[in-house]
């Protein structure tokens, strides 16, 4: 039986290094779309609706692939925070998540050929430790998180700011719910493993 191709709807290197753990070939595809909240959007609700919006782009380019979508939306009590984009904006950000739970939805949105679509959000409850401002200002110029949800890279030196991490699937925090996914290829005819 011959497969579709796989088409990662995402730029993200850090999703494309997670999808490559399952072993199966597939193209990236950068989506372009808005990702403007809406009013009164729950961060739940946002990072899903932007995962199914990267897949059904990726889905109208590609119509004979599986297509994946995946978002991450980070907030804390009613802030949502997205990727800082700078040391100063890295610190900042983190300084705030202090001793906090910080909640990351993370989203995604599978498409098969004949349009069929498969959903799920994992959410992943981080509690930070007490940090001084040079323990965070060493470890953003250590690991320099600037394009990643929440201002770290769990996968590297990011987990020595938790006390604990709360989640049914700790890739999820990377980007990509690596349990869901594979559960949802397998669902259209991928052999993982």
């Amino acid at each position: 039986m011959t497969l579709p191709p796989l088409i990662l709807a995402s730029s993200s290197v850090y999703r494309q290094q997670q999808l490559s753990q399952l072993y199966i070939d597939f193209d990236a595809f950068s989506p372009d779309i808005d990702e403007t909240p809406k009013a009164n959007e729950s961060p739940e609700d946002l990072a899903l609706r932007l995962a199914v919006s990267k897949a059904q782009k990726a889905h109208a380019e590609f119509t004979d692939a599986v297509v994946i979508g995946s978002d991450q939306v980070c907030s804390q009590g009613h802030l949502t925070y997205g990727k800082p984009g700078s040391n100063e904006n890295a610190i900042a950000q983190l300084l705030k998540f202090v001793g906090k739970q910080v909640v990351f939805n993370t989203a995604l949105a599978v498409i098969d050929p004949k349009g069929r679509q498969y959903h799920h959000v994992d959410k992943t409850v981080v509690k930070f430790r007490s940090l001084t401002r040079s323990e965070i200002e060493r470890y953003v110029q250590q690991d320099q998180p600037m394009d990643c949800a929440g201002g770290f890279k769990v996968e590297s030196l990011g987990l020595a700011l938790f006390e604990s991490i709360q989640t049914t699937d700790p890739s999820a925090l990377v980007g990509l719910p690596l349990i869901t996914t594979a559960q949802f290829l397998r669902e259209v005819g991928y052999a993982i493993p």
